[in-house]
């Protein structure tokens, strides 16, 4: 039997991210949820994750901040990101994409299950 993937949620919406993890872990992910950007890094530096699932706009440094700082090392900067922000129609696809951002998801518009799709598109 394989190990699940990891995937870090790095999400500052307490809610949000607690309905991400659980998602994610009915369907067989293993789950580490940060608060910030900083937390994030931590939690990098503990285990590479398989993917990240990334707020765009939280206290602190933001999800601009950590992807520089992600594409500044080789390991991290081959992990898959998943941009969630309230403002995916401001977020060119595109624009992000030389960050490691591989999908951008609206959270106005998702559903709890939108999340898993997209994590199983970028493992």
């Amino acid at each position: 039997m394989t190990a699940p993937h990891h995937v870090l949620i790095i999400e500052d919406d307490e809610w949000l991210a607690e309905l991400f993890r659980r998602t994610l872990e009915k369907q067989q992910f293993a789950v580490t949820v940060a608060r910030n950007a900083l937390e994030g890094m931590a939690a990098i530096g503990e285990q590479l994750p398989a993917a990240i699932i990334l707020d765009f706009f939280m206290p602190g440094p933001n999800a601009m901040v950590l992807l520089h700082e992600l594409q500044s090392y080789s390991d991290t900067a081959e992990v898959p990101v998943v941009l969630c922000t309230n403002s995916a129609s401001d977020i060119s696809a595109t624009s992000v994409e030389p960050y490691g951002v591989k999908v951008v998801l609206d959270k106005t518009l998702m559903e709890p299950d939108d999340i898993v799709a997209a994590v199983r598109r970028v493992v």
